[in-house]
């Protein structure tokens, strides 16, 4: 895992415009470059982000906006009741409960609730232009179709997170390593983030500062608790001094009922709501609609304040165009579901933490023709291989990020072996 001082983030160059890489028509958004068109960010700010004692992820940017003015307040989620362990009574209609909480042993996790994205038969998806977003995975010409899978409601949390890898051991080079239970940067231990909103539990914040392989490892372990079968095959080759994962071989399992990541197309299904005939499929952001007369490539968004935290929100809920401070309440991560859930009741899928998912990092369509059957393009999982790009894809935005980084559409990706402090996951698994 990288270690970087307050220096060596400011050596970085944290005045330079968000760069894209263009690959055919589609682009991805490099989070390793700033994150935002504005510049002259001085270095005394920059210290309000960074806590000296902090293993440093990330230097982000993105502070002067022009001003919105706040008008919508965001919603409460409710905590998912029922007996740990139990299924909905049968349906798999979208939107479903599958699963009511996750049991480990004796013990039953809040905010674990599963739900079906897709009926029975799967999702065909007709891609099309957007005129109100960014380009996304369903883009025009191309057909897509998704075969039936459940997911987490929730981002992953630390409580979950931190149950699952507690004991967690692998040996790289006959040496046997501890892996890290509580990787976590936003937790009460760190002055920086440690102040709550109203409402809030610390071990219900989302989970974060993970790697990608950390995730896809946590996701084994999960269907190994929960005596699933694991969806993928891991080779652990390099562990870090923090206890992260940052080398190993992944490779699916063919059929296995267990946890893992989204593929791209699936977390973007999920996030648009799953009805590619609903409203809701065009909204900006997951669940809600930008605000009326703004752009969806805004800074700042009202619209967001219902469903996501953001920059210009995480430090009460709300839009503000006062710029939130290390130490202070809402800096940082926040508890999982405290905003409105989107049409199949899935949560956070705009802002919070990035989340992790399967796919290298490559154009929409590049490998296409390694799921194709009869012109429709059948559970595309990206390249096979890190093929000209050596990164996995992130979406969703997050807490640190502004506004237009939250949307449906925006796509980013980083280097599967470092975490950041607002970068998590969330679990599906095959429904049938």
């Amino acid at each position: 895992m990288l270690d970087r001082t307050i220096a060596q983030s400011h050596n970085r160059t944290i005045a330079q415009s968000c760069v894209s890489i263009n690959k055919s028509t589609h682009i991805y958004y490099s989070r390793k470059q700033a994150h935002s068109t504005f510049r002259g960010m001085s270095f005394k700010i920059l210290k309000n982000f960074f806590h000296k004692e902090v293993k440093m992820k990330k230097c982000f940017i993105g502070l002067f906006a022009a001003v919105l003015a706040v008008s919508m307040v965001g919603c409460k989620g409710e905590v998912e009741s029922g007996t740990g362990g139990s299924s909905s009574s049968g349906s798999d209609k979208a939107g479903t409960v599958a699963l009511e909480k996750i049991k480990i042993g004796t013990t039953e996790y809040d905010y674990t609730a599963q739900v079906y994205v897709t009926g029975e038969d799967g999702a065909e998806i007709e891609g099309k232009t957007n005129t109100d977003n960014y380009e996304g995975v369903f883009v025009a010409g191309r057909k897509v179709k998704l075969s039936p899978f459940i997911m987490s409601k929730y981002e992953v949390t630390q409580e979950l997170y931190t149950a699952v890898m507690t004991g967690q051991k692998v040996t790289v080079n006959d040496v046997e390593k501890t892996l890290a239970a509580e990787p976590f940067i936003c937790k009460s231990t760190n002055n920086a983030y440690k102040v709550l909103l109203s409402g809030e539990e610390q071990k219900y914040r989302a989970a974060e500062n993970m790697t990608w392989y950390d995730a896809v490892y946590f996701c084994n372990a999960l269907s190994e608790k929960t005596k699933l079968t694991k969806a993928y095959n891991i080779t652990v080759t390099e562990v870090d001094s923090y206890g992260n994962i940052t080398a190993a071989t992944v490779t699916l399992v063919s059929g296995a009922n267990g946890y893992r990541l989204p593929t791209e197309a699936e977390w973007e299904f999920a996030a648009r709501g799953g009805d590619p005939t609903a409203p809701a499929w065009d909204y900006t952001f997951s669940g809600a609609a930008k605000a009326d007369g703004s752009s969806y490539s805004a800074s700042q968004n009202t619209g967001l304040d219902a469903v996501g935290w953001y920059w210009y929100n995480t430090g009460k809920g709300t839009t503000s165009i006062i710029n939130p401070l290390s130490g202070t309440a809402g800096f940082g991560t926040h508890h999982v579901g405290k905003k409105a859930y989107n049409n199949l009741g899935i949560y956070d899928m705009s802002g919070n933490v990035f989340e992790w998912c399967w796919d290298w990092c490559d154009d929409v369509t590049n490998n296409d023709s390694t799921y194709t059957k009869n012109g429709v393009v059948i559970n595309p999982a990206g390249p096979t291989g890190a093929s000209g790009d050596s990164n996995r894809v992130l979406r969703g935005g997050s807490w640190l990020n502004l506004a237009y980084h939250c949307s449906v559409c925006w796509r980013n990706y980083d280097d599967p072996s470092i975490g950041y402090y607002d970068q998590g996951f969330r679990v599906v698994r095959n429904a049938n």
